[in-house]
């Protein structure tokens, strides 16, 4: 009986420990409150103060450091730009990550989606490497992309906040639009906005959702200051 209870025990802790902390504040066990994104006029400047994607050492945000974690977090032949990782949340999700097509450098991280249905995104997903943020600053995520939906919403940016408190599910997401199509070349996707009361963390998430693929290589993420004619606002 007690090697039952102990086998139970140990099952129940590798579920918990694989459970992704990132883009969940849209499933239909938690929703999140929404935090619109903050919109600049054409004669202001976006200034980004310090790209700082999470808390881990080594940033790696054109993705070119991989490593062999062969985790839930990992592409098809185990590797991770750590501290980034792929999440899968619905349908059939690749993540490849080498030389392939790139923006900046040599590697690019390609997310690719078998049905309409299928969901899945890039973020940092251990939260304890999740960047730290301030309340009332203003936060920008921005990243290069490569792009061919051939169904479903498409592709967008979101930025979630977790409170104090908070363990799997962020309190607050700001959700970019949706973006559907081909690209021939790299875009560039921003998304601006302000972290809410008492928010300690941010969490940067690149999402497909449909058939096709998705190409993203160096990503933007940290405080920003927005300068107009006369100087900082």
């Amino acid at each position: 009986m007690r090697r039952i209870i102990v086998l139970v025990i140990f099952w129940l802790f590798l579920i918990i420990a694989f459970i992704p902390v990132s883009l969940i504040g849209e499933s239909k066990t938690h929703a999140p409150i929404i935090v619109p994104p903050v919109s600049v006029k054409k004669s202001e400047k976006i200034v980004l103060l310090e790209n700082h994607s999470s808390e881990y050492i080594y940033q790696n945000s054109s993705l070119e450091f991989l490593t062999f974690s062969h985790d839930v977090f990992s592409d098809i032949q185990g590797m991770r730009p750590f501290p980034w990782g792929g999440e899968v949340f619905e349908g059939e999700i690749s993540f490849i990550c080498g030389d392939y097509d790139s923006y900046d450098g040599r590697k690019s991280f390609i997310i690719k989606g078998n049905t309409s249905n299928s969901h899945g995104a890039l973020a940092v997903p251990d939260l304890p490497l999740k960047p730290k943020v301030k309340p009332g600053q203003l936060y920008f995520l921005g990243c290069w992309v490569k792009y061919h939906i051939e169904s479903g919403k498409g592709i967008r940016l979101t930025q979630q906040f977790f409170l104090p408190e908070d363990k799997f599910y962020p309190t607050y997401s700001c959700f970019g639009k949706w973006k559907r199509g081909s690209s021939k070349n790299w875009v560039f996707l921003g998304l601006l906005v302000k972290a809410p009361q008492r928010a300690c963390r941010g969490d940067p998430v690149i999402e497909l959702w449909g058939k096709g693929e998705i190409k993203i290589d160096k990503i933007y993420f940290g405080p920003v200051e927005i300068i107009g004619e006369g100087g900082a606002l």
